[in-house]
């Protein structure tokens, strides 16, 4: 007796609607990928300020001497070019740097940065040198406006206080007793 066998598979006209469908939804999803892939290059570069800021306290603390947190484009030159609107930042300590991430690293180039001042500095107690909160904002302009300003884009903002406290906040963030409220 011979076997009878059955091949099964899909038609073209099946695998064209299939991709079809697979293509309409890859679109879909597209802006919302982009806004998430900015909120996380976003959260990456405060992350990365909130840590330098939190070394430079400790080290301030540590040598019981004043120490800066400075943005600056380029961390690696001589002499430092401080911005307030720079996208690296590094911890100077007698003059040197002690610690620095470059505004190339974690493609910053797609991120504004915006301070009260360029430099912020700790004296040995670990108390800011700033004349109140020093705050550093974090967004991407090209995904479009903040969530604080009715925009899709999450931003953050590193506040300091004269005491030294360091903070993470976000601005869109305005309901009384949340943490992450600036």
């Amino acid at each position: 007796m011979a076997a009878i066998w059955h091949v099964r598979g899909f038609t073209l006209v099946e695998l064209l609607v299939g991709m079809a469908l697979m293509a309409m939804l890859l679109l879909l999803m597209l802006p919302s990928s982009s806004i998430y892939l900015a909120d996380a290059r976003i959260r990456a570069a405060a992350q990365a300020y909130y840590s330098g800021a939190q070394s430079a306290r400790a080290e301030a603390m540590r040598r019981n001497a004043p120490v800066h947190i400075v943005l600056t484009d380029e961390p690696d030159t001589a002499p430092l070019q401080e911005s307030a609107s720079g996208r690296g930042w590094a911890v100077l300590a007698g003059g040197a740097v002690v610690r620095s991430r470059p505004a190339a690293e974690g493609q910053a180039h797609a991120l504004s940065v915006s301070a009260s001042a360029a430099s912020l500095g700790f004296d040995s107690l670990g108390a800011s040198r700033y004349s109140g909160d020093y705050a550093v904002d974090f967004s991407a302009p090209a995904q479009g406006t903040c969530l604080a300003q009715s925009g899709a884009q999450r931003c953050l903002r590193v506040v300091v206080s004269r005491g030294g406290q360091i903070r993470l906040c976000d601005p869109s963030i305005t309901t009384e007793g949340d943490n992450r409220k600036c």
